[in-house]
């Protein structure tokens, strides 16, 4: 079971590598993309519950079920997800401040519904541990949140609204759309 988790991570991994790779060629040659505007109380707070239930619980559990309590399935399941919400903040910085492209805001698009198929096989795979099964429950309730929170906030992030109102967008009719002079 653990080499099949490991396989089916492995597989998004370079899907997700390769999506990026290709939306960072697409989107050459052009200006520095200025990233993500200065968030408000409301985001910062969401961002504390997203590192809480996100990343601290899973952690715990893992310590507990996985490596204490001698649970493969859960170390495995657990030690993916965690690797993969280091793997996105690591593709987050690389897109946004080495890049400095607005393929950063696609990075989420990948890895949240990702991270909601992790929480959600480890509903499937494991029983028995209340522990196990709350965390997977909260990281499914907190992932399928916060996919329809990145979603609707992207017009925000790619700064949709510092176009004047009578902007033409002759990018749409251009083969790079992220192009100087679009």
């Amino acid at each position: 079971m653990t080499g099949t988790i490991a396989a089916l991570n492995l597989a998004f991994l370079a899907v997700a590598a390769g999506v990026l790779w290709w939306a960072k060629v697409r989107t050459r040659p052009g200006p520095p993309f200025p990233g993500p505007r200065p968030t408000g109380a409301v985001f910062r707070a969401w961002l504390m519950v997203i590192w809480a239930v996100g990343f601290l619980m899973p952690a715990f559990t893992l310590v507990v079920d996985g490596i204490l309590g001698g649970k493969a399935v859960v170390r495995a399941l657990l030690g993916w997800y965690l690797l993969f919400f280091a793997v996105q903040i690591g593709f987050e910085l690389l897109a946004w401040k080495r890049w400095r492209s607005p393929v950063w805001v696609i990075v989420p698009c990948l890895f949240l519904p990702w991270r909601l198929f992790q929480a959600g096989l480890g509903l499937w795979l494991v029983d028995g541990s209340t522990l196990s099964v709350g965390t997977f429950a909260a990281l499914v309730g907190l992932w399928v949140i916060n996919v329809g929170v990145h979603y609707s906030n992207i017009p925000n992030s790619l700064r949709w609204d510092h176009h004047p109102p009578d902007a033409r967008f002759a990018a749409r009719t251009r083969a790079l759309p992220f192009a100087q002079g679009s």
